[in-house]
């Protein structure tokens, strides 16, 4: 490998068949946070949506240090992609990570925001950060296991 093969992320991902329906990503979200070790240990996630709800990809990529690097490539890679159709989306990132038992502590909260602006400057509005483990998983915003119904929880802006 050469040193400048260190500086690419690598991205995969789904994106939904149009000919069926699909849950809206506020519905399935606990379901994929309890399923993301099925793409494999150390993994950052970006589930991507409508700002309806309608689920547009789930892309992946190994988790980066620093964390932007990850995450940043999702969201060129959904560009790519043709963003769905959607000029303007919504996500929620689930990223493999150590979670600790207690409130969210205030590192876990300024990556969250961190990870807000990144996705702003690519026109997608960061909607929660999902951090799991082996063993459970901690949500920055999150705080039913009722997210589509959640009063607040997806605050996508107002249509212009």
């Amino acid at each position: 490998m050469s040193p400048r093969d260190l500086n690419l992320v690598s991205v995969d991902g789904i994106v939904p068949n149009p000919e069926f329906d699909h849950d809206p990503l506020p519905e399935q979200i606990l379901g994929i946070a309890l399923d993301q070790r099925a793409f494999g240990p150390r993994k950052l996630m970006v589930a991507f949506a409508a700002y309806d709800g309608r689920f547009l990809a789930l892309l992946h990529a190994q988790r980066t240090d620093p964390i932007a690097s990850a995450l940043e490539g999702c969201l060129l890679h959904f560009d790519s992609l043709g963003r769905g159709g959607e000029a303007r989306a919504a996500a929620v990132v689930l990223c493999d990570q150590p979670v600790e038992d207690g409130a969210p502590s205030p590192e876990f909260l300024a990556t969250f925001e961190f990870a807000q602006g990144i996705a702003r400057k690519h026109g997608v509005h960061l909607v929660d950060w999902i951090a799991c483990d082996d063993d459970q998983f901690r949500c920055a915003r999150l705080r039913t296991f009722a997210p589509g119904t959640e009063t607040g929880w997806w605050d996508v802006p107002e249509a212009a």
